[in-house]
């Protein structure tokens, strides 16, 4: 059945016959692994918006679930932020994905907060941003510096079509 396929492996290569399998095998492989890797960068940034979170309850003395609960505003607006800049295709840029991702992050949350009826101080509002700005837009500018330094691949800072 495979030794017939025409499997594309790269750009303008086709792989056929005997080998399609094999090629076939490793583009499901790289697939997943980058579906894996997007996953982990979501992760990644709901795991940062909980440590602001936990921060900002720990003088509180509050529980497990009652920070789950206060930073579910924020939570979801880091799913409208990948949503909406479409962040999955580039999770690490730092300009554009990162600073939407920071945006919407604050804002929704805020809005989300507004709506429900929590506090929304300015003094709060002014902390939020800036938080979260250090925590989403820090980790993808530490990974960038990472892999400078390291001579791995040097990531994207601005998205292409916003380059002259």
């Amino acid at each position: 059945m495979y030794s017939l396929a025409v499997v594309v492996a790269a750009p303008n290569v086709r792989v056929q016959g005997h080998f399609a399998k094999q090629a076939y095998a490793g583009c499901m492989e790289s697939k997943r692994a980058r579906a894996a890797s997007v996953i982990a960068y979501l992760l990644l940034d709901l795991v940062v918006v909980f440590l602001f979170i936990y921060a900002g309850r720990e003088t509180r003395g509050s529980g497990l679930g009652e920070r789950l609960v206060a930073g579910l505003p924020f939570f979801i607006g880091v799913l409208v932020g990948w949503a909406a800049g479409r962040v999955w295709q580039a999770p690490r840029t730092v300009l554009w994905k990162g600073i939407i991702v920071w945006g919407s992050t604050a804002a929704v949350g805020m809005l989300l907060r507004l709506v429900t009826g929590a506090p929304t101080d300015s003094r709060f509002v002014f902390i939020t941003f800036i938080s979260l700005g250090v925590f989403l837009i820090g980790w993808r500018g530490a990974a960038w510096v990472l892999d400078v330094l390291f001579g791995r691949v040097f990531p994207k800072v601005v998205d292409e079509k916003y380059r002259k």
